[in-house]
């Protein structure tokens, strides 16, 4: 009786999972992989860069009169620039997250009806 009323109804009964698991292997998110993988490309390109931004533009060196006579120094604006680089990274990452968690809903409802 519960598959009568389901076809009545136009309803297959598929779940959730089931519909995730349709879009996932259909491959249409084929894309949103894609942009997934560069989300995450740029957020390990973007912390790696600031560790290096750090110990050379934040730090730097003050030659000395010898050349064993080096002192180093806090760069206020390399901090500043090392801060804003990493920051730009995560916000890019989790902006192409966003966009890419998004699309995949839409074709999730675009399939439920």
């Amino acid at each position: 009786m519960e598959n009568n009323i389901n076809e009545t109804l136009n309803l297959s009964g598929n779940s959730d999972t089931q519909i995730t698991e349709t879009v996932n292997n259909n491959n249409n998110t084929t894309d949103e992989k894609t942009l997934k993988t560069i989300a995450n490309l740029i957020l390990v390109v973007g912390i790696i860069s600031s560790l290096i931004l750090l110990f050379t533009v934040t730090f730097v060196k003050i030659p000395g009169k010898y050349s064993w006579e080096n002192e180093m120094a806090f760069n206020a604006s390399g901090l500043v620039i090392t801060i804003g680089t990493l920051f730009s990274s995560i916000g890019l990452w989790a902006l192409l997250r966003v966009i890419s968690n998004i699309s995949i809903s839409l074709k999730e409802l675009n399939i439920k009806k």
